[in-house]
């Protein structure tokens, strides 16, 4: 085997890669057939599919949740073919299908990062906004309604949901706390629980709001210097998971079919698992070690 091979599978890596960044960069688009929660069926079948359907669909991914897991299984097929037809080894091309579903929690994770770090950074303002709106004598579901107006998507989307259910008739509190339900962001469910205790006991709502806001910026300061400060351990994380890659590549490229050989044993099968079972527990442990706590 010539370097053909190693580099056919550097070259479907990057592809995988570069494709998953594309996916996560894209901004939420408008209702289309494709993006209804209708096209869920699958997906709600599935054991935990209304959390998965829920990720999809907070993630603004332009496709519906069936599209999703579609996509998800078509990459694990062609990064299967790929291996089989590098390596011709039906256990080294398994993994292939391992790509589809680890693919699909990339893309899921990351997007769900995103869209928390968005609603956590529209807070603050969000914060001083209720307090203006309630200490210029509106009450609490007016400044809401006012907030859903003025602030940006995706903070604004859910505000908006929770200014129709009050529209419908909903309370205010039964309101919040479904958005904060929806969105397990600990700044949002800090201001609800406020904004909840000071309905319930009394007292300058205004002021709670306005200190509330002081707080959430400097929590977003914080968080922002802890990412940076993090950075680094993140990079090595992804290091070390690519390393053994590239080091399997080129050993395949300098003695071709080593790993078909390795993998023609149950031996070097036991090797080939124990060593990326050890790869996948390095890179969780380095990622919990640089986790930013909320």
């Amino acid at each position: 085997m010539s370097l053909a091979g190693p580099l056919m599978a550097a070259c479907a890596a990057v592809a995988v890669v570069a494709g998953v960044r594309s996916v996560v960069s894209i901004r939420p688009v408008r209702s289309s057939p494709w993006t209804r929660a209708s096209s869920a069926g699958l997906a709600m079948r599935l054991p935990g599919g209304g959390s998965l359907v829920a990720r999809i669909q907070r993630a603004g991914l332009p496709l519906g949740p069936d599209a999703v897991l579609l996509a998800s299984a078509g990459t694990g097929v062609v990064a299967a073919l790929v291996l089989l037809a590098v390596f011709r080894h039906p256990v080294v091309a398994s993994l292939g299908l391992v790509a589809g579903v680890v693919a699909l929690r990339v893309v899921l994770s990351a997007a769900d990062r995103r869209y928390m770090r968005r609603v956590g950074d529209a807070m603050p303002a969000v914060a001083q906004m209720l307090a203006g709106a309630v200490a210029a004598g509106l009450s609490l579901r007016q400044a809401l309604i006012r907030a859903a107006r003025d602030t940006p998507d995706p903070l604004g989307a859910e505000l908006r949901q929770a200014a129709a259910e009050m529209e419908l008739g909903a309370r205010v509190d039964d309101a919040l706390a479904a958005m904060a339900a929806r969105l397990p962001d600990p700044d949002l469910g800090l201001l609800v629980t406020a904004i909840l205790v000071q309905r319930r006991t009394g007292g300058d709502l205004a002021r709670a709001l306005r200190d509330m806001s002081g707080r959430l910026e400097e929590r977003a300061r914080l968080a922002r210097e802890l990412r940076g400060a993090t950075a680094q351990a993140r990079a090595t994380a992804w290091m070390v998971a690519a390393l053994p890659v590239m080091g399997a590549a080129l050993a395949e490229a300098a003695a071709p079919g080593l790993i078909a050989r390795t993998a023609s044993s149950p031996a070097g099968i036991a090797v080939l698992v124990a060593s990326v079972g050890l790869q996948a527990l390095g890179i969780v442990i380095i990622r919990r070690i640089a986790a930013v706590p909320a």
